[in-house]
């Protein structure tokens, strides 16, 4: 019986599926990734009187436009942030075009307006 739990143990350990991943898996993952990087990035940010609160639409809807929007400040590296924004929609483009993704066409509304509340900025849709 201590055989059969350490065999188990071992094939656990060292069995890797992870080149059962697709192409289109990875690429998908890197997206992926991205988007929580620049979630976590604009989640860092925190807004004051002196510190002004944006918008900026993300991802690649297959039929146009952005998935979302998501509000950050100027208190953060905002360069950074939005050359990873450009970069994810970018990927993302090429990807619904080279595996001919389809969702629905409904168009993300943008923020009707920002504000600062607790420290931290929010969108205000109608």
């Amino acid at each position: 019986m201590k055989f059969f739990f350490v065999l188990l143990s071992f094939l656990v350990i060292y069995c890797d599926d992870s080149a059962d991943i697709s192409p289109q898996e990875s690429e998908k993952a890197v997206i992926d990734n991205l988007k929580v990087e620049i979630k976590d990035l604009a989640n860092e940010s925190v807004c004051s009187e002196d510190i002004i609160c944006y918008s900026v639409g993300i991802g690649a809807k297959p039929c146009g436009g952005f998935w979302e929007y998501i509000v950050y400040s100027s208190s953060i590296d905002v360069v950074i942030l939005l050359t990873k924004i450009e970069t994810m929609n970018e990927l993302e483009k090429q990807y619904n075009e080279k595996y001919t993704v389809q969702s629905d066409c409904y168009v993300a509304a943008a923020p009707k307006s920002l504000t600062c509340e607790d420290g931290k900025c929010k969108a205000i849709f109608d």
